[in-house]
């Protein structure tokens, strides 16, 4: 029998718990009031006796006081986010409203335990999350597949978000005196919060001086490409991927002011005063905002840390890293996808990229990589736009899939991932300037803007689904580890992107691996049955996450 519990705010106490029959929505047992004091304690006894789906409108406030103790919820429904995907996605059978994902918190607000138990938000009472329930059940289309893909993204997002609050809870590990002492060494002594630090203010000094613009605030982009003008650069912008082109020693002194005003600015003394606490670094990862289904963050960079700094991210002694991320993903998600043959025959190699390099579509593993990944995402001309036309040749049907993706956008269609993650229409502003084109400037703006579209859409078919597939791989190997019986010792502590960290006591390392890879082949399979390509992972292990990268 499955079940489903019910987590509400109780409007006399803390929560409601109601626990039903999940097929027939009988209850098994009276709604239960469960003081804060006791919901970590009953949570736990209702999972280990009935191991419902848990169903709540959002993570917060209860996953944080769970993560805290140490509770395992095996399975979840998040109904914010099953809204937000029930309301974008073509496969829906009944249009819903929208649903306004709560903003994230600043900070760490729950880093003390009266946060932890804080009232719980206004809006989830156990009726209304009920009905909100049976009106998403109600939105799910009728046909057995396209219903089984909605309910699996539903679920794994779901469980995506539970394991997002016990990343939280658990921290990235966090060499807090390597990092001070790494700020020392580059940047000099600590200063104000609006001062620049000694060794970095000596470098804009340098930099004023060699470029023949006294005064110069290299960290205002307009000031810096007047002075870079002055000097003889002719550069459209200050950004980083642009100034690299050009190899001279001021641009490189230009670069280096900038990777310093950049460590500052978002990895300095400030930064970790706020998100580094007893040696662990805690981020909140934010689900449900981004278009394509891929994470975000709150605050602290996660998502974005730089190698300089991934040097100071350190596991404790007696654990280590196990770093996993998939190989040449997108290309086996197109494989998926598209259903072109000769492309899932390459996907069935361990390397991909080799199997085009000896099937003689390309002449080297760059242009394998170069080819494939224009060829998805919409690349131009150069080297990758005549290896891509090369595999537009070995691969048509992999091809047309995109393109079609592509025209929908740019006559302003939506397009929707594998399991039915909704890209939707343009809005009415974006079909009215297509339309309103009365001279070649408007008419010129138009097309930039539906082939700007079409690169999205393209992309969105496979980066959208991309994100899926690591959703479900998240929540396998979180599955397997649990059965395992290493939930307390090995534990999920970063994500970004298609990369997963764990930590772990070393002697278990090599064991978790294995478990990793096969984690990913069972999340194929569960997106795409038994025909699904192979989908390798890459594994490291190290006690430093620099060095596993």
């Amino acid at each position: 029998m499955s079940a489903i519990a019910f987590l509400a705010a109780d409007p006399d106490g803390y929560a409601l718990i109601d626990l039903r029959d999940q097929h027939t929505g009988n209850s098994l047992q009276p709604v239960s009031s469960v003081s804060r004091e006791e919901l970590a304690g009953f949570v736990a006894e209702t999972e280990a006796r009935h191991s419902p789906r848990w169903a709540m409108l959002r993570t917060t406030p209860w996953m944080q006081p769970l993560a805290a103790a140490g509770v395992f919820l095996a399975k979840a429904y998040i109904l914010s986010l099953a809204q937000r995907i029930l309301h974008r996605s073509p496969l829906s059978a009944k249009a819903l409203d929208d649903f306004n994902l709560e903003p994230p918190p600043q900070g760490r607000e729950w880093a003390n335990q009266d946060a932890l138990f804080s009232a719980p938000v206004t809006g989830e009472s156990l009726p209304e999350l009920i009905a909100m329930y049976l009106a998403q059940r109600d939105a799910l289309p009728q046909e057995p597949d396209a219903r089984r893909r909605l309910e699996l993204l539903i679920h794994a997002e779901s469980v995506g978000a539970v394991i997002a609050c016990e990343m939280e809870a658990a921290g990235l590990p966090w060499d807090e005196p390597g990092h001070r002492a790494l700020l020392r060494e580059q940047l000099g002594e600590r200063v104000s919060e609006y001062g620049r630090p000694p060794k970095l203010a000596a470098k804009a000094q340098q930099l004023a001086e060699a470029l023949g613009s006294p005064g110069l605030n290299p960290d205002s982009p307009q000031e810096l490409l007047r002075a870079l003008h002055k000097a003889g650069f002719a550069v459209g912008s200050v950004r980083a991927w642009e100034l690299e082109q050009i190899k001279h020693p001021l641009i490189t002194e230009v670069l280096e002011y900038k990777k310093l005003s950049r460590l500052a600015s978002t990895h300095g003394d400030a930064w970790l005063d706020q998100w580094v606490e007893n040696g662990r670094f805690h981020p909140h990862y934010v689900l449900g905002t981004v278009i394509s289904g891929r994470w975000a963050a709150s605050g602290g960079g996660a998502l974005q840390l730089p190698h300089s700094i991934r040097q100071v991210v350190r596991a404790p002694a007696g654990s280590t890293f196990v770093v996993a991320d998939g190989r040449q993903l997108e290309p086996r998600i197109l494989a998926a996808i598209s259903h072109d043959q000769q492309l899932q025959k390459a996907g069935q190699q361990d390397d991909l990229y080799q199997w085009l390099l000896d099937a003689k579509l390309v002449a080297s593993r760059d242009e394998a990589k170069l080819g494939m990944l224009s060829v998805i995402y919409g690349g131009g001309g150069g080297a990758s736009g005549s290896v891509g036309a090369a595999l537009t040749r070995g691969f048509p049907t992999a091809m047309r899939f995109v393109e079609q993706a592509a025209q929908a956008g740019e006559q302003g269609g939506g397009v929707r991932s594998f399991l039915g993650r909704g890209c939707p229409p343009a809005d009415e502003q974006w079909l009215q300037a297509q339309r309103a084109t009365s001279d070649e400037a408007s008419q010129r703006a138009a097309d930039s803007a539906a082939r700007a579209r079409g690169r999205f859409t393209r992309n969105f078919v496979v980066q959208a689904t991309a994100a899926e597939w690591a959703l479900v791989w998240m929540g396998h190997a979180r599955h397997l580890i649990h059965q395992a019986g290493w939930s307390r010792s090995c534990r999920q502590v970063f994500f970004v992107h298609d990369e997963i960290v764990f930590e772990c006591p070393t002697e278990l390392a090599g064991q978790l691996r294995e478990l990793i890879r096969h984690a990913a082949m069972l999340a194929g399979r569960s997106l795409f049955g038994q025909a699904s390509p192979r989908f390798p992972v890459s594994v490291a292990i190290s006690g430093n996450y620099a060095d596993a990268k």
